[in-house]
Formats: C-alpha cells, sequence, structure tokens
C-alpha cells in the first residue's frame, strides 16, 4: 500500500480524534477584537493540544498591540530553535530594515516547513444559536471553516507521523498560529515574512472555499493583493436652509469619488504589453459625512474603500493614485490614510508552479483531481509569498457559509484533506535541499 493510502486510512480511522479536538477550539469563541480573555483562553487551549503531540510551543508577542498574542509551535529536529531565533531577531529589528527574501540557499535549504493558521474569527460572540452542530455530514459552527478546522489539521498530521513512523530524520515543522488574520495581520504579518524565509515552503490551512466550495480537491495556488484607503474630505460646512450654495461639501465631493473609484473596477483586461490578463475591483464600503436632519451641508466627509489587485504593478499603480486623490471641487482638500495591506500572491513563480504540479500528482494518486485557483480574497499566504517563499494555500477544509451563520465543513472529505496535505508535506521535506 502506498504510503498516501495508509495516511488516508488512519485519517479515517482517527476522525472521531480530530472532530473532538475540533468541538473544543470552536466552543472557544474568538472574536478578533473581542474580549481579550476570551482569546486568551482558545489560545491556551490549542498550546495544550499541541504540547499533547509533542510540539514546542512559545508564545510570541503581537506586533500590533491592538491583538492577543500568537503561537509559534514547532515539531521535529531542534525543536525550540525557531523560537528563539524569531525572538532574537524580534528584539532586534528596525523599522527602517530592508524586506526579506527568501532564497534557496538559506529557506531552501531550511529542512522545515512552515504551517500558517490563525486562532482569531469574525464571529461575533453569542450570534450562534448553537456553538458546535454535526447536521449531516456539516460540522457547524463559528470559525470551524474559517479556520479552526486548518489549525486542528496540522495537530492530527504529527499525530500520524509519529504513530507511523514518518517524520523525516533532520527535518521540522513549525505553525505560526495567529490572532489577527481577520483583521489585516497587523501584529503578524512581519512574522510571516521573517519566518518563510527561513522555510522550505509554506502551507496556508486556510479552506478551499473561493475556488471549488463544497469540491473535494479545491485549493488556492494565487491571492489579489488589497488595499484598504480611508479618504477624508476638509471643505467649508454653510446652512442649509439660508443658501447650501455657499457649502464646500465633502459629502457631495466624497459622493462623486465614490462613483469615480469603482468606476475603475475592470476585469480580465488584457495587459498591453504581455498580453496577461489582469483586474481591479474598487468597492466603497463606507460614506460617512454630517448628520441628519441637522439644517448644515457638512464641509467634512470620509469615504472607505476595499481595493483588490491581480498584479504587483497594478497594486503600486493605484496606490500612488490613491494617496494623492484629486479633488473635483478645488475648495474641498482630499488626504488619505491607509494602503496597500496585503501584496499579491503570484501563482506563476517557479517555485509555486512546482507546488502545484506536486498538488495535482499527488491528487491523482489518491483518485481526486486537484484544482488549484485564485480568489480575491486575501490571506497569510500573501505575505510568504512574496518573500519568494514556495507557498500553497488552501489546505485545510472544504466547506460553505465562511463569515456567516450556519459555517460549516464537510465530514466525509476530512480523510482525504488530511491525507493529502500530510503527504505533500513529507514529500517538500524529503526533497530538502533540492
Amino acid at each position: 500500500m502506498k504510503r498516501s493510502e495508509s495516511l488516508r486510512e488512519y485519517m479515517q480511522a482517527h476522525l472521531s480524534d480530530y472532530l473532538s479536538a475540533l468541538e473544543g477550539a470552536v466552543r472557544r469563541e474568538t472574536p478578533t477584537e473581542g474580549d481579550r480573555a476570551d482569546l486568551d483562553i482558545c489560545r491556551a487551549y490549542f498550546a495544550e493540544l499541541f504540547r499533547s503531540a509533542g510540539f514546542q510551543v512559545t508564545e510570541i508577542p503581537s506586533l500590533d498591540p491592538r491583538f492577543a498574542p500568537h503561537l509559534l509551535m514547532e515539531y521535529g529536529a531542534d525543536a525550540g530553535s525557531a523560537a528563539q531565533e524569531l525572538l532574537a531577531w524580534l528584539s532586534a529589528r528596525k523599522d527602517t530594515d530592508a524586506p526579506e527574501v527568501w532564497s534557496p540557499e538559506v529557506g531552501g535549504r531550511s529542512g522545515q516547513i512552515l504551517f500558517g493558521g490563525h486562532y482569531d474569527t469574525v464571529h461575533d460572540k453569542g450570534i450562534f444559536p448553537q456553538l458546535w452542530e454535526i447536521d449531516g455530514d456539516h460540522a457547524v459552527g463559528p470559525g470551524v471553516l474559517d479556520m479552526k478546522s486548518g489549525d486542528v489539521m496540522v495537530w492530527l498530521l504529527v499525530k500520524a507521523y509519529q504513530d507511523l513512523g514518518l517524520m523525516p530524520e533532520g527535518k521540522r515543522i513549525v505553525f505560526l498560529l495567529t490572532s489577527d488574520e481577520e483583521a489585516g495581520s497587523y501584529g503578524s504579518s512581519a512574522l510571516y515574512r521573517h519566518m518563510a524565509c527561513r522555510s522550505e515552503a509554506a502551507f496556508i490551512v486556510e479552506s478551499s472555499v473561493g475556488v471549488e466550495g463544497d469540491y473535494i480537491g479545491g485549493l488556492k495556488c494565487g491571492r489579489y493583493g488589497r488595499g484598504n484607503y480611508t479618504f477624508e474630505a476638509h471643505g467649508t460646512p454653510y446652512h442649509s436652509g439660508l443658501d447650501p450654495t455657499k457649502a464646500e461639501s465633502g459629502l457631495i465631493e466624497l459622493a462623486k469619488q465614490a462613483i469615480r473609484l469603482e468606476e475603475m473596477t475592470y476585469f480580465d483586461r488584457p495587459n498591453p504589453e504581455t498580453g496577461e490578463k489582469e483586474t481591479v475591483t474598487v468597492g466603497c464600503t463606507c460614506l460617512d459625512s454630517g448628520n441628519a436632519g441637522w439644517p448644515t451641508v457638512p464641509g467634512d466627509g470620509r469615504l472607505t474603500i476595499d481595493a483588490r489587485f491581480s498584479a504587483e504593478h497594478l497594486a503600486e499603480e493605484y496606490d500612488r493614485l490613491f494617496q494623492n486623490l484629486p479633488a473635483f471641487n478645488p475648495n474641498v482638500r482630499i488626504t488619505t490614510k491607509g494602503g496597500l495591506e496585503k501584496p499579491p500572491f503570484d501563482k506563476d513563480l517557479p517555485r509555486n508552479r512546482v507546488l502545484q504540479a506536486m498538488a495535482r500528482e499527488l491528487g491523482a494518486e489518491l483518485g481526486v483531481e486537484m484544482h488549484p485557483g485564485i480568489v480575491r480574497g486575501g490571506s497569510d499566504g500573501n505575505f510568504t509569498a512574496s518573500t519568494g517563499c514556495p507557498t500553497l494555500d488552501g489546505l485545510g477544509t472544504t466547506g460553505g457559509h465562511v463569515h456567516q451563520l450556519g459555517e460549516y465543513i464537510n465530514i466525509s472529505h476530512l480523510p482525504f484533506r488530511l491525507a493529502f496535505t500530510a503527504e505533500m508535506t513529507l514529500r517538500v521535506l524529503e526533497r530538502s535541499g533540492d
């Protein structure tokens, strides 16, 4: 029997163990900016769960005080050394340091796989009528799909390696479990970049949703870049009954800007030089100006947008535009806050394509056609891939209703998804340094 099939049999036999561990994580609710005590309880749960499987667990402070601490969990050769190196780097780093870049001489010979996950969720505490429910083939609960089910996968992978004697000698698995992904990873993105540069590859155990939905073989091989911007208008208010024409209205200025900005959206437009199809989306998410019922035309206001870019050069081009947005009304001044939050994750980098080919080959071996796809939603894979570290995303579970009431995963898909990720990890570790 092939090793991949043995792994699938193991995952099937230990499915109840997985679901029990996952239930414990889901019942411990963790809104990103909710009660810090709730995040502490869930983080402690994960720390104990992974310690029980032989991981060395280190708490890493958030780089943004708004968010809870993170966990770095290590298994294999010299477990604990990655955390020591990371903490030493944190104590010495400066904001002026040049961005780190992955290299085959360092990352490619590290013998280390980086897993990425987060324990925070978008759901406010108490909104699910039941925190955990098995409904036919679905396990339902807050954050079960995004992404506590992927987090628990890493625990069972290592349990399988232990029980089947599969962990390659001299290799290490590190799992960075963060607290702030749903809010933009402001307190962890630099950690991901640093760890990626010291890893053979990065595997992000986000769900496969966004590519194929409930399809068993979905993966994410690329993601759009994302920018968040707030435009503030500074004009002159005036009494709306005496003479509204004397106002220099921030409301009217931002309403015109909202129309102009959303009209910048386009899909699959061929690049005139390369022929590659490119996409830009701009969504206006909030317009706040004036007070209902007050007899005043407002001078000030605020407009926020969410912009997505399929390529790095587009992100840079539009960022320059947004940082210097021209006003329609010369008597209204516009200032910009925010900027690029996540760089694009390029599916076509050669080492990313190698992982995609390995995934298709392994899927075929297990009888499933894998479908690596590109999505507009961001993840911490954007940060790992931006360093040049070979990255594959969407290795978590399948399911639906992500970020909604009724969020679920497909239980029957779990043995395959678990075995697939376990075998992919072994194959990358075994070719370390090639």
